[in-house]
């Protein structure tokens, strides 16, 4: 079978988008426990396995009720709840217990998620994702250095070296590393990037509470590049955006995506939606995922 042109995906950690043809998968947890993981191809825009069950997402910029309208009209499907869940610990803890049939993620979390827990399965649909960090919209002159920093970590490799590192390879038997960011210096403006730990093992909060796995080793190269001092907060995925509008924090990792026309007016009939992106400004994509979802075997 061939993939539709557009893959339709709804993201714990982002918004409801149409993207283009599937990407090369991010990471080789494919490689083991393939029992445990299934891609699939999404035909005519449907997604049947949603139909009549109950999702868990870690979203809380709409009502339960509106993502559901929303994923339903975009699927093409008829899920028939959800429930918001304050953290993947929770999300997961909803699945087992029967509360909720699946939970909305991205492949690398699902495939990492799966290999773990061997009463539990990824699938995975074709689509390619963006990963961005969000920013106040004041805040452009932030952007562009981290955009600069970006592009620079793109063009010299260290971008494709960080993924192989943090992703593609990591052990099962391994927990993602916490990386060390080096204080710039003692003079250098400190910016403060907000880490949830609900997207492993990019964005990760190890045993010992410490932030740890790719999110932070791109942050110390970050550093490296802008000359900016860079503080790790631990915080609730909830309060990421009361947290950078009310400046706690500078920077949090995020989606955004370029919609299809027909998404594009779904969306316009959100006012929440715009609303906040008339507050926040995003800066350019440094790692491409896939939508994952997790469910019982």
């Amino acid at each position: 079978m061939e993939f539709k042109k557009w893959a339709l995906t709804l993201f714990a950690a982002g918004t409801l988008v149409t993207s283009p043809a599937p990407c090369v998968a991010q990471t080789s947890e494919i490689e083991a426990s393939k029992a445990s993981i299934e891609y699939v191809t999404v035909e005519k825009e449907e997604y049947p396995f949603l139909n009549d069950k109950i999702g868990t997402v870690i979203f809380d910029r709409w009502t339960e009720e509106n993502l559901k309208t929303m994923t339903n009209a975009a699927c093409n499907c008829s899920v028939k709840n959800f429930i918001f869940c304050d953290s993947i610990t929770s999300g997961l803890a909803m699945i087992k217990s029967g509360r909720a049939d699946f939970l909305m993620t991205t492949d690398i979390t699902a495939n990492y998620v799966a290999r773990r827990n061997h009463d539990l399965k990824a699938i995975n649909t074709p689509g390619g994702l963006e990963i961005v960090m969000s920013m106040r919209s004041s805040d452009g002159a932030l952007k562009d250095s981290f955009d600069a920093a970006i592009k620079k970590l793109k063009e010299t490799g260290k971008l494709a070296e960080l993924e192989t590192k943090w992703i593609k390879e990591l052990p099962v038997g391994q927990e993602p590393a916490a990386a060390k960011i080096e204080k710039a210096s003692d003079t250098a403006e400190t910016i403060y990037v907000g880490v949830s730990g609900d997207m492993p093992p990019l964005d990760y909060i190890a045993a010992d509470g410490k932030p740890a796995g790719f999110n932070i080793a791109l942050l110390a190269e970050i550093s490296k590049l802008t000359g900016k001092n860079i503080e790790v907060v631990s915080m609730d995925s909830q309060a990421r955006f009361t947290a950078l509008e009310s400046k706690k924090i500078d920077v949090f990792f995020w989606m955004v995506f370029v919609s299809d026309p027909s998404v594009k007016e779904l969306m316009k009939q959100n006012p929440d939606e715009q609303s906040m992106n008339k507050k926040f400004i995003f800066t350019d994509p440094h790692c491409i995922v896939k939508t994952g979802f997790i469910l019982k075997k």
